[in-house]
């Protein structure tokens, strides 16, 4: 194990004390945040000498009336600040881009959990999972990030500024340490607080979004139903409700603000006082008050940081949590053995997918065979067959590859040898190329517009801008046949065993689904193609089997399933 995974790993379990997810992030991030902490110290050790420096030119130069030592502190004092407005300026650049980085990194790591998510849980909102992705992904970066540096650097000026207040002088050094339990118990007092008004913030932003994304991915059944105004409404109630959390935190985090700068100002007085009667008393030059006043004042701000960080866990670990929710219920695609690309057998033994209202299946099918699987709407056949490719789990029984059950295998696997074309077509906005590429590598442009014209849509696409005919979000500017037609030449690409069609038919134009329909036997001779279909031409082929599921209580067991099997022809 290299030296920036223990690292990183040693970090997360102290700061989270657990996540173990995010220690390949934070590993990847290091190498950046050490070069910016690096940049960071100098500046911050700049920043120490800097009230030195003026001390130099009131007391040596004005106060000791020497011209020269004036000038050349004064030089000195401007070369410095010069360095520090350009190294800030670099530096700011570099927390930025690495920053960015890790975030981006964050991101795509709590994305593919989210796609990958248990199918079996309860789904999150559009709108959820986008403010988990976006904010809460945000407000773990800047903390796992901006901490190390905050610590590191707020206790390297603590340390050289104690120091030099030391140097000073001892006694007025004991002033602000005085005031630093006071302040650490306050914050300790007030963290709880903090904590809930971030968890009650995110909850209302969370709801606000998925409200946003729900309406819009349903606004033409709103339009049609006169509800926009209606949904308006409960927008702004909504936003309202985010609005008055985010009030009650700023004011809270205000409040807290408010008593360290209280005591912040206690202590600067009390240093005026104290060093103001040493220095009329002649027992201080006036320079060293002035220096030891900036590096009171600079203290005060490394260690309202380093207790601010204990505040800014709080609101961390209401992010954290609401990310393992979703990185937790993550699945690995590629967890399994591999399922065979080809293959003979597929059998169905005494199965039933989750929420399906069937009697258990029980049936084997060979490759190059028509089946359709037929029963009411609702019975539970998408359930069943979506099972294949782990969308919905089995709720009884066991799914077979010739004699192998399919759980073992890893999800990519099975959805590469079993292509699922749904009802509801899959399209992007993007081009027509764009459409068909989706998960099917690069193959060559012959190909395309073949599954193209066995769809019937290549004298439509040629007639436009041929395969860079742009598509919009959802494929809105089409037909819901055009849609399907779309999805059904994507599937076609695909070199799988099985090809399960769940009513992908159901809006094409009759005669077109027909010469589509033909077109199959042609270029599907050996696979197992499984269709479902309540109307249409698809319920007039030629299938080499028909399985009618019908309801459990109405079903006796039979000598091959208790679901009822036809044999066609």
């Amino acid at each position: 194990m290299s030296l920036r995974t223990r690292l990183a790993r040693m970090m997360i379990a102290r700061i989270f004390h657990g996540a173990a997810w995010l220690q390949p992030v934070m590993a990847r991030a290091l190498p950046g945040a050490g070069f910016v902490l690096v940049l960071s110290l100098i500046a911050a050790a700049a920043g120490l000498a800097t009230p030195m420096i003026t001390k130099a030119v009131i007391d040596q130069g004005i106060m000791g009336g020497d011209m020269n030592a004036l000038l050349f502190w004064a030089a000195v004092s401007f070369a410095v600040g010069l360095a520090v407005v350009g190294l800030g300026i670099f530096n700011g650049m570099q927390h930025l881009r690495a920053s960015m980085r890790m975030l981006g990194d964050l991101r795509l790591t709590v994305l593919g959990a989210a796609l990958h998510r248990n199918p079996t849980l309860p789904p999150e909102t559009v709108g959820e999972i986008q403010t988990r992705i976006d904010g809460d992904t945000a407000e773990i970066q800047k903390f796992l990030f901006d901490s190390v540096l905050v610590a590191v650097t707020a206790l390297f000026r603590l340390a050289g500024g104690t120091v030099l207040m030391l140097l000073l002088d001892w006694r007025l050094a004991l002033l602000p340490l005085i005031a630093a339990p006071f302040e650490l118990w306050f914050l300790t007092w007030a963290r709880p607080g903090t904590q809930a008004r971030a968890e009650a913030v995110r909850a209302e932003r969370g709801g606000l979004n998925g409200q946003l994304a729900e309406t819009f991915m349903q606004l033409g059944g709103l339009r049609a139903l006169g509800a926009l105004t209606t949904r308006a409404e409960g927008f702004g109630r909504q936003q309202g409700a985010l609005f008055d959390a985010q009030a009650r935190q700023r004011l809270w985090t205000e409040g807290v603000g408010a008593v360290s700068q209280l005591l912040t100002a206690v202590m600067r007085s009390a240093v005026l006082l104290v060093g103001g009667w040493l220095v009329i008393r002649g027992d201080w030059q006036i320079g060293s008050l002035v220096a030891f006043l900036a590096y009171a004042t600079m203290m005060s701000g490394p260690l309202r940081n380093l207790l601010g960080l204990y505040h800014a866990q709080a609101r961390a670990r209401v992010a954290l949590k609401r990310l393992e929710d979703v990185v937790g219920d993550g699945m690995d695609p590629e967890a399994g053995a591999q399922c065979p690309a080809r293959f003979d057998r597929l059998a169905f033994e005494g199965a039933r997918g989750q929420g399906g209202q069937h009697a258990p299946l029980s049936v084997e099918l060979a490759a190059g065979q028509w089946v359709l699987v037929d029963g009411r709407s609702g019975i539970g056949k998408s359930r069943l067959l979506s099972a294949l490719i782990g969308e919905t789990p089995l709720a009884e029984g066991r799914i077979l590859i010739d004699g192998t059950e399919v759980a073992g295998f890893s999800l990519n696997s099975r959805r590469r040898a079993v292509s699922f074309v749904p009802q509801r077509p899959c399209l992007i906005r993007g081009t027509l190329r764009d459409n068909l590429l989706l998960g099917e590598g690069d193959p060559e442009e012959k190909a395309l517009w073949q599954v193209l014209d066995l769809v019937d849509l290549a004298g439509w696409a040629r007639g436009l801008n041929g395969l860079d005919t742009d598509l919009q979000e959802t494929g809105a500017n089409l037909s819901g046949g055009m849609q399907q037609r779309i999805t059904l030449a994507r599937a076609l690409l695909r070199p799988a065993q099985v090809y399960v069609f769940d009513e992908s038919f159901s809006e094409i134009d009759a005669p077109i689904c027909t010469r589509i329909l033909s077109g199959l036997r042609v270029h599907l001779p050996g696979a197992l193609c499984l269709f479902t279909a309540h109307a249409g031409p698809v319920r007039a082929q030629h299938f080499d089997r028909i399985i009618a599921l019908e309801g459990e209580t109405t079903q006796a067991p039979g000598p091959e399933s208790r679901a009822r099997l036809v044999r066609a022809g």
